[in-house]
């Protein structure tokens, strides 16, 4: 027996029901990254339009008082703020997607190959 030899282990199998990444593991990546992006841009917009709807309700519910309705105006200056600089982001990336043809967010996540 060889003692500098490394040890022969044998080969892993994944338990039964783990979704396999397919050959290339990128690809599994990819699609975590392309899911988290795309669930950021939802939650993000989702979130800036409660954010502006509760605004306009303090708005109206202010009943005149100045310090009340400023308070609602820059809550809701702040929130088309937050969608100005979301649609800006979707924005990029669909440019990066257009001059670097890859696909970020729109039909999956491609990876660019040599």
């Amino acid at each position: 027996m060889n003692l500098l030899a490394p040890p022969i282990i044998g080969k892993i199998e994944p338990p039964a029901g783990t979704p396999v990444a397919g050959d290339n593991p990128s690809v599994f990546i990819a699609g975590l990254v392309r899911g988290g992006i795309q669930l950021l841009l939802i939650v993000s917009f989702v979130v800036v339009l409660l954010w502006t709807i509760f605004a306009g309700f303090r708005f109206i519910t202010s009943g005149g008082d100045p310090k009340s309705t400023g308070q609602a105006w820059t809550q809701m200056y702040m929130g088309l703020v937050g969608m100005l600089i979301i649609f800006g982001s979707f924005a990029i990336i669909k440019l990066v997607e257009t001059f670097f043809e890859v696909s970020i967010i729109s039909g999956g996540l491609i990876l660019p190959t040599r």
